[in-house]
């Protein structure tokens, strides 16, 4: 893209310096026969005329010829000056007439001066890439071609001066064109920004409505509905972490538990008695063990516990005051107080390379042989 842009833009400088070089070739065409109108005025003329024509030989220099153009009042004045004191007949009437065209040709200078100026301006600011951009560079380069061939064949500079100033109103009305489409078209720009940005805008708000919907699914796909508890597809996530853990040196042990006599508790007071019971006793346990701990529910009746960083008679030592705690509860069903109590079964990771299932293994066996041992107790295996 960016090579097109400046191949285009360099071939419309080139367009642009042919025709300015044809503005240059008539101008010098047109000081060359004022030069020659001026001739045989006076020796100080001819010198001066001389100077001017090595100017216009070469390239042209606009500090210079502003100098040679006050020699040239100088000249012009001190000639009439002359003239005036000698009385010597010499035709006051050309010397008039060349001052009058000098000073028309510095007029029709000034005239393009300022609107060339302004025309590259524009044509430098314009996208030469775009379908409006290409327009307005035809258009000024016909305009500026057209004051060339107007220049190369002008014989009356009245005539010229009107030719170029029409020419000029023209190139003036093709940028004031130009603005109008480009500020309909900016306008038309800035409004599907707006319409962009307030969609943006709306779908960064459904974005966020989503990613929180998304949170909350998460957060509840990992809860268990009834305790409030982390539910079993938690525990299992906690346990790769707690695996990393014992891999890289650390310690942890599993305990499970389960309520005694449960279902006596459903077929005796109710399914909502067994579920106060489940509720109580899970968050007994969240509020005892800590945040140092991790508590699940992991079906049923059942709950586990991972006790990281404790080793084998501490974390048997924490089961057994839990089951003490639960002991102590006072539930009531139906107006008569229920006694609840639980099991547990403790394991805990032996060696780097055990996964978490085969600890939990153990701790389920452990937690069937404190049942079978008169339940309300903790057991090791």
């Amino acid at each position: 893209m960016w090579e097109r842009k400046y191949h285009l833009a360099l071939e419309r400088m080139e367009r642009d310096e042919r025709d300015f070089r044809l503005v240059e070739d008539a101008l010098r065409k047109l000081a060359t026969r004022l030069a020659t109108l001026a001739r045989g005025q006076g020796e100080d003329v001819d010198r001066w005329l001389d100077r001017v024509g090595e100017q216009l030989g070469g390239n042209v220099v606009p500090e210079r010829v502003d100098v040679l153009l006050d020699q040239l009042s100088a000249i012009v004045a001190a000639l009439d000056t002359r003239r005036d004191i000698a009385g010597d007949g010499v035709d006051t009437e050309t010397v008039a007439a060349l001052r009058e065209d000098i000073a028309r040709l510095q007029g029709l200078l000034a005239d393009l001066g300022a609107p060339l100026r302004d025309m590259l301006r524009l044509v430098a600011d314009a996208d030469a890439g775009s379908d409006d951009g290409r327009v307005l560079d035809a258009s000024v380069s016909a305009e500026v071609r057209a004051i060339g061939e107007q220049l190369a064949a002008a014989t009356d500079l009245a005539e010229l001066r009107a030719q170029v100033s029409e020419r000029l109103t023209m190139i003036d009305r093709h940028f004031g064109e130009h603005r109008e489409r480009e500020e309909a078209r900016m306008s038309a720009y800035r409004d599907r920004a707006r319409r962009m940005r307030d969609r943006v805008e709306e779908l960064e708000v459904q974005a966020t409505s989503l990613q929180d919907s998304l949170r909350r699914e998460h957060a509840l796909a990992l809860t268990d509905p009834l305790t409030g508890l982390p539910n079993r597809l938690a525990w299992e996530r906690r346990m790769a972490d707690v695996e990393g853990d014992i891999r890289a040196g650390g310690r942890a042990c599993i305990a499970a538990f389960d309520i005694d006599h449960f279902k006596t508790i459903n077929d005796t007071f109710g399914h909502a008695a067994g579920d106060a019971v489940l509720r109580i006793v899970g968050g007994t346990l969240a509020r005892e063990v800590g945040k140092a701990a991790f508590v699940a529910r992991y079906g049923g009746e059942e709950f586990v516990v991972a006790f990281p960083g404790l080793s084998t008679d501490a974390a048997l030592a924490r089961a057994q005051a839990l089951c003490v705690i639960v002991e102590g509860l006072a539930f009531h069903a139906s107006g008569r107080p229920v006694k609840v109590t639980m099991s547990g079964g403790i394991a805990c990771f032996g060696f780097a390379t055990e996964s978490g299932g085969s600890v939990f293994d153990r701790a389920d066996r452990a937690l069937y042989a404190a049942k079978r041992e008169g339940r309300n107790r903790c057991v090791v295996l």
